[in-house]
């Protein structure tokens, strides 16, 4: 009787260990441990991203989409003229707040994400960026395309107002810059980081896509509202919702995100 019962102690014992052992593992594996934070998932890893994040989401950091772009951007540079500005980030680095007539939330969740603090070929800076503000990345690969055709140097948008004009230009002179044309007239704190460093263009234009997409800019009408990103690609273009200007811009870029170039690159 008592070799009966020393058995049968063993054996819930040994019940008890495994049931710990799991308890354990199930509540470690699901963050539940009291005083244990639930970690932030990495983005999905797949070629071309997995679509543009819904409205209000928790957006990854940039260290995050920065092994992301690593792992699954093109390592291999397609645009040799991009080398240098694509490995360089900038420097102490201290943004402006943006126009009044974006939304308080614009001020004080986007624009101090804004670093430009990547480097790698020109197809991993673009995952990079869109992975960091929640974007489909074959999107902001189309619009590089209508843009600058991936090109860092490109300059745009010539004026003749000589108070328009940045780093001594002479007339006409360009107001828009680097790889996703950021115009230094309405965005504040761009120049000249936007045509030095190619993260930089890329962080700060997506960025304020990503604030249209959420419904931030306060002055626009005719039926704006949050989570257009079709129409927000758009306004990136013309500044206005839905005009001539805008509804063209979009045409072209569902022009090259339906021909992707970049497959063959």
């Amino acid at each position: 009787m008592a070799r009966l019962i020393n058995r049968w102690s063993i054996l819930v014992w040994a019940v008890a260990l495994v049931a710990t052992v799991v308890l354990v593992t199930v509540l470690a594996t699901d963050g539940l441990a009291p005083g244990t934070a639930t970690p932030t998932p990495e983005p999905k890893a797949s070629y071309g991203g997995g679509g543009t994040l819904p409205v209000g989401s928790v957006l990854p950091s940039g260290q995050q989409c920065a092994k992301y772009a690593d792992d699954v951007g093109l390592d291999r540079e397609t645009v040799p003229e991009n080398r240098a500005a694509n490995m360089s980030v900038p420097q102490d680095l201290r943004m402006p707040a943006w126009p009044d007539f974006w939304d308080a939330s614009a001020n004080r969740l986007f624009v101090p994400r804004i670093d430009g603090q990547f480097t790698g070929t020109t197809d991993q800076i673009i995952v990079w960026g869109a992975c960091k503000w929640g974007i489909e990345t074959d999107l902001v690969r189309a619009m590089a395309m209508a843009e600058s055709s991936w090109r860092q140097d490109k300059v745009s948008d010539f004026v003749m107002d000589p108070a328009l004009c940045v780093d001594g230009s002479s007339l006409p002179c360009p107001t828009s810059f680097g790889l996703l044309q950021l115009k230094h007239t309405t965005r504040p704190g761009s120049w000249p980081n936007s045509l030095q460093h190619t993260a930089f263009n890329v962080d700060y234009s997506l960025a304020v896509l990503r604030g249209c997409f959420e419904g931030w800019v306060t002055y626009l009408r005719n039926g704006y509202t949050s989570g257009d990103m079709w129409d927000c690609v758009g306004w990136h273009y013309s500044g206005a919702w839905k005009d001539d200007l805008a509804l063209k811009y979009i045409d072209t870029v569902q022009h090259w995100l339906n021909v992707r170039p970049w497959m063959d690159w």
